[in-house]
C-alpha cells in the first residue's frame, strides 16, 4: 500500500517528503486555526464588541510595528535558507541566522521603546487604561517578530511541525488559557489592556520554545559563519516594500480605517469576520508552507518544468482545502459569528465579501505572488503590490465613510483581485510558468 501510494505521487509530480511535509502542515494549521479561533470567541465574549474592539484595534498597531521590526528577514529566512540547505552553504547558512536574528531583535526592540516613550509623554491626554495598554503592546512588538523569524528558519530547514507548533498552537492556547484563568479563575474583569499583556507572556513562552527547535535543527557542522549582508538587505528592501503595500492591503489596515472612521464597536466586528474570512485561506497557507523553500530549492536548480508542475499542484491543493470552507461560511456565517456574542451577526455582510477575496487570494494569488519573491524577482513583485496597494487605500477611504465596514471589505476585495491577475501575468512573463489549476494546460508538462 505505501509502495503504491509513493508511486501515485510521484507519478502527480509531488514527492513522498512534501506529501507529508502537507499532511503535518494542514494538521498543524487545522489544530492552531481551530486554537486561535476559540480563543478569540472567548476573548470576544470577555470582553464584549467595544472592547474587543479597542483590543483588536490596538493588535493591529501591534502588527503594523512586527512588519516595520522583522524586516521581513523572516520572509528572507524560507529563500536563503532553503537555498543555502540546498547548496550545503553552512557558513552563509549560520551567519544568515546570526545576522537575522541581530537585525530583527534591535529593530523591533527599537520600535517598541520608541513607542513606550511616546505613550509616556502622551499619558496625559490618554483615555483611562489606555497607556497600559500600549505599554503592554510594547513589549508584545519585539516578541512577536522574533517568533515570526525563528518560525520562518524552521520552515526554511523545512521542519514544518516545529515551524509551526510555537506561533500557530501554543501561542493561542497559551493566550486563551490566560484568559479563562483571569476572567473565570481569578474572576476579574478583564480590560484591552489585561488582554494584550497575557497575549505578550503566551508569545514569550511560545519564543523560548522556538529557540529551542531552532537550536536542533541547525547543523552541527564546525563551519565559520560567513556574511553577504549585501544580497541579504537587497532582497529584504523588495520584501519591505511589498510587505509594506501588503499591510495596506490586508485586513489589518482595514481594521484601523474601520475604527478610525466608525467606531470601536465596527472594528470589533470587523476583526471577527476578518477572522471567519481568513479561515478559508488556512489550508492553503498550509500547502505553500510546505512548497516555498522547494520553489527555491528547483528555481536554483534550473528545473523549470519540475517547478511549472510544482505550482500546478499547490493551486490544485489550494482549492480542494479552500473551497469547502468558504462554501461552509457561506452557509452556516451566521451561527458562527452568534459565538462571538449577539451583537456580532451585523458582521455576516462583511464576512461574506471577505471570503469570496480571500478563496481568490487562496489559490492564485498566494502561489503567484511567492513564486515570483522565492526566485528573486521580488522587485517586478513590489511593482505590482505597491500599485494596488496605492488604489485600496484610495478605495478605502472613499468607500468605508459612504458604505461602512462593508465598504472597507470591498475595497479590499478589488484591489486584491486586480493584484492576483497581475502577479500571474509576471510569473508568467519572467519565469515561463503558468498558475493555472489544470496541468494540461500549464505549458512545458
Amino acid at each position: 500500500m505505501r509502495t503504491q501510494l509513493t508511486a501515485w505521487l510521484i507519478r502527480w509530480g509531488v514527492s513522498p517528503a512534501m506529501f507529508t511535509g502537507a499532511v503535518w502542515s494542514i494538521g498543524g494549521n487545522v489544530a492552531g486555526a481551530a486554537a486561535s479561533l476559540v480563543t478569540q470567541m472567548i476573548l470576544a465574549r470577555a470582553l464584549e464588541a467595544t472592547r474587543y474592539g479597542v483590543y483588536s484595534y490596538i493588535l493591529a498597531w501591534v502588527n503594523v510595528a512586527v512588519v516595520f521590526g522583522k524586516l521581513e528577514f523572516d520572509t528572507a529566512a524560507v529563500r536563503f535558507i532553503g537555498t543555502y540547505v540546498g547548496q550545503r552553504n553552512d557558513g552563509l547558512l549560520l551567519g544568515f541566522l546570526r545576522y537575522g536574528r541581530r537585525v530583527v531583535g534591535g529593530t523591533a526592540t527599537g520600535i517598541a521603546i520608541v513607542a513606550g516613550v511616546v505613550a509616556w509623554l502622551l499619558r496625559d491626554r490618554m483615555p483611562p487604561g489606555a497607556e497600559q495598554a500600549v505599554l503592554a503592546a510594547c513589549v508584545l512588538v519585539p516578541l512577536s517578530a522574533l517568533l515570526g523569524f525563528n518560525g520562518s528558519a524552521l520552515q526554511g530547514f523545512q521542519r514544518i511541525p516545529q515551524a509551526q507548533l510555537p506561533q500557530l498552537l501554543l501561542r493561542p492556547v497559551l493566550f486563551g488559557v490566560g484568559i479563562v484563568l483571569v476572567t473565570s479563575g481569578l474572576r476579574l474583569e478583564l480590560g484591552a489592556g489585561g488582554a494584550v499583556a497575557i497575549n505578550a507572556l503566551a508569545t514569550a513562552v511560545a519564543l523560548g520554545v522556538s529557540l529551542l527547535l531552532l537550536g536542533r535543527a541547525r547543523p552541527g557542522v564546525a563551519a565559520a559563519p560567513a556574511f553577504d549582508t549585501a544580497r541579504w538587505m537587497s532582497a529584504v528592501r523588495g520584501f519591505m516594500l511589498i510587505a509594506t503595500a501588503q499591510l495596506v492591503l490586508s485586513q489589518q489596515a482595514d481594521i484601523l480605517v474601520v475604527g478610525t472612521f466608525l467606531s470601536a464597536r465596527d472594528a470589533g466586528l470587523y476583526s471577527a469576520a476578518s477572522q471567519l474570512a481568513s479561515l478559508v485561506a488556512f489550508g492553503a497557507t498550509a500547502v505553500i508552507f510546505v512548497v516555498l523553500p522547494v520553489i527555491s530549492e528547483l528555481h536554483a536548480q534550473g528545473r523549470r518544468q519540475d517547478l511549472q508542475r510544482l505550482v500546478v499542484r499547490t493551486v490544485q491543493g489550494c482549492a480542494a482545502v479552500s473551497v469547502p470552507i468558504t462554501i461552509l461560511l457561506f452557509a452556516a456565517g451566521h451561527i458562527v459569528l452568534r459565538w462571538y456574542g449577539a451583537a456580532f451577526d451585523d458582521a455576516y455582510a462583511v464576512m461574506i465579501v471577505l471570503s469570496t477575496a480571500q478563496l481568490f487570494q487562496a489559490t492564485i494569488g498566494i502561489v503567484s505572488g511567492f513564486l515570483l519573491t522565492m526566485t528573486g524577482h521580488e522587485w517586478e513583485a513590489s511593482r505590482v503590490i505597491v500599485g494596488t496597494a496605492v488604489l485600496n487605500l484610495a478605495l478605502t477611504l472613499v468607500l468605508t465613510p459612504w458604505f461602512g465596514a462593508v465598504g472597507a471589505a470591498a475595497a479590499t476585495a478589488v484591489a486584491g483581485l486586480i493584484k492576483l491577475s497581475l502577479l500571474r501575468w509576471y510569473a508568467r512573463r519572467y519565469l515561463g510558468v503558468d498558475v493555472v489549476l489544470y496541468l494540461r494546460a500549464a505549458p512545458g508538462t
